[in-house]
């Protein structure tokens, strides 16, 4: 089966083995020594629990993030790997004496320690993918890696529950396993080819906050990536509050014990892993951000409906699916995305100040949790719908910061399925200002898909302010066209004029009652320095016959045209 144009298949399989093994294992352990401190301490302070381990899983994520993205792009990241699966028998090991003396503070040392190697591993382990596969099938890589990490998950959270309730409490022997996991894990690590040490010269800064300052700084750079850098952090944030909230969740609404909250969050991981393979086989070789846009309003909805349907258990069980299918789905897009923009001399540590945005989404997840269910004593349920507010705003943000990304995606992906579109001249170069003057904006959505690299400039009026949300997703003038007509067209083009960069296209959608002729006095005015090229744009629409299954039905064709003005 031919997956990619590199032909090292056996290490990227192991790799995925690797991932899987370790991602089990971690699952697995921070659920029993969740459930090991519960039977300890009792479920009355599951919440407390629960808060504290998510914030000791994850602080060596912060604290270790970025020396390792600097090892990642010093040494081998095959070296990295190996060390770190070594690391991981010997915590597993230190578990058994901790189950068998059930104690605390061992349990969460040993977390934390089980922690950090798993963030040391974490830059090498996806930084290591653009050095085994082709760029152009990163975004499938990275749907096959995420898709073994959520079945590991699945199985870990099976494991981790069925194990503590059949060995009826019996910590010593679960942790035993966990041992026979990471030796497995390390085996397979050794199969994979040794790649390239990057050589880059730089060292360890003790002061990490900085260096991740600076890794954001240089990301800042390329386009979209910082973005797509949060967006990553937001799936890892609504990933662990899901896991965490789950186990009161389960013990509230469906008045079920706290291990049925390990195999609720099952559905989750299934959903996730799902969502990554479809996002993986959508994007082909491309990298689609416009996917995360849609699939982050799918997930808000469907906390709202979990929320709404909190005591039906199968309505909750459908719902976790979907939320995990559209986190499966936002991830993919991002991580590609940023392990394709991230310069190759870089990319580590770009990748590690990703994972640790991503751990700060962990520990708020953990301190959003002891807020809402502590503090303002809110029910599991509630929390849920909390989080479905939440990833509402989001989606209108980030869909705001990949406006031009998210038009070209539905213009070329939904909406041509249904329009046929036909250029009758040329398209223009890239730097162009192109006026359109037609009330449609639907039309504005397809000139996304013409016209690369698009930025709109719309008039405000009623009609033209549906649906981009004034402003957020569109950049509006706020001065109306009905009133002091040269004053509106003078602004228009200045806004023009500050608003290009580069080989961006301007697209200005300027009301029908102007004529060609004022539109082009008022353009040399503002313009009379440059030397952007102006086009007027035309569209028409028809309706063609189309045979599909001896079916016959109506498509829309729309015929875009350009005429250049020297």
């Amino acid at each position: 089966m031919r997956l990619f144009f590199r032909s090292d298949y056996r290490s990227l399989y192991l790799l995925n083995a690797t991932q899987f093994l370790g991602a089990m294992n971690d699952n697995v352990f921070k659920l029993l020594i969740i459930f090991l401190i519960i039977n300890v301490q009792g479920e009355e302070h599951s919440n407390w629990i629960l808060s504290v381990a998510g914030g000791v899983f994850v602080i060596p994520f912060l604290l270790f993030s970025s020396a390792a993205g600097v090892l990642a792009d010093r040494i081998s990241k095959r070296s990295i790997i190996i060390a770190m699966k070594v690391a991981e028998v010997f915590v597993m090991s230190a578990s058994i004496i901790t189950a068998y003396y059930q104690t605390t503070l061992g349990s969460y040392i040993l977390l934390f320690f089980m922690a950090m190697q798993s963030a040391i591993f974490g830059p090498s382990k996806y930084g290591i993918i653009p050095e085994l596969v082709d760029s152009r099938k990163i975004s499938t890589a990275n749907g096959l890696l995420t898709s073994f990490t959520y079945l590991a998950i699945i199985l870990g959270g099976v494991f981790a529950s069925f194990i503590t309730d059949k060995t009826d409490n019996n910590f010593v022997v679960a942790t035993s396993f966990c041992v026979l996991i990471a030796i497995f894990g390390l085996l397979t690590s050794l199969g994979i080819t040794k790649t390239p040490a990057k050589g880059t010269k730089k060292r360890i800064n003790p002061f990490f906050l900085y260096e991740i300052y600076q890794s954001l700084k240089i990301s800042y750079g390329y386009q979209h990536l910082v973005t797509a850098i949060f967006g990553g952090a937001f799936f890892l944030f609504i990933g662990a509050f899901t896991q965490l909230n789950i186990i009161p969740f389960a013990m509230q609404a469906l008045h079920l014990s706290a291990y049925w909250g390990g195999y609720l969050f099952v559905f989750t991981a299934v959903g996730i892993a799902i969502g990554a393979v479809f996002a993986g086989k959508v994007s082909k070789d491309q990298v689609e951000l416009g996917l995360s846009c849609i699939s982050a309003f799918f997930v808000s909805f469907a906390f709202l409906g979990l929320y709404l349907f909190s005591s039906h258990f199968w309505v909750v069980v459908g719902f976790l699916i979907l939320i995990g299918f559209g986190g499966g789905v936002l991830l993919i897009p991002f991580d590609a995305f940023i392990q394709v923009k991230s310069p190759d001399h870089q990319r580590g540590r770009i990748i590690a100040a990703a994972n640790f945005m991503s751990f700060v989404g962990v520990l708020a997840a953990s301190l959003f949790l002891y807020l809402i269910g502590d503090r303002l004593s809110f029910s599991a349920a509630s929390g849920f719908g909390a989080m479905g507010v939440l990833t509402l705003v989001f989606s209108i943000f980030i869909t705001g910061r990949f406006s031009v990304i998210f038009f070209t995606f539905i213009a070329e992906k939904i909406l041509l399925l249904r329009y046929a579109l036909q250029l009758e001249s040329p398209t223009p170069e890239n730097g162009a200002i192109v006026v359109y003057q037609k009330r449609s904006w639907l039309d504005i959505i397809l000139f996304f898909s013409v016209l690369k690299n698009l930025k709109v400039i719309i008039q405000k009026n009623r009609f033209f302010t549906f649906p981009f949300v004034r402003g957020i997703f569109i950049n509006l003038i706020l001065v109306s066209s009905k009133k002091n007509r040269e004053l509106t067209l003078e602004k228009i083009m200045k806004k023009a004029s500050r608003s290009q960069k580069g080989d961006q296209t301007l697209l200005l959608y300027i009301d029908s009652s102007y004529t060609k002729e004022e539109i082009l006095q008022s353009y040399r005015s503002t313009f009379h320095d440059k030397k952007e090229a102006l086009y007027f744009s035309d569209t028409k629409w028809d309706t063609i016959q189309k045979v599909f299954f001896s079916t016959s039905f109506r498509k829309k064709q729309i015929s875009i045209s350009f005429e250049k003005i020297e």
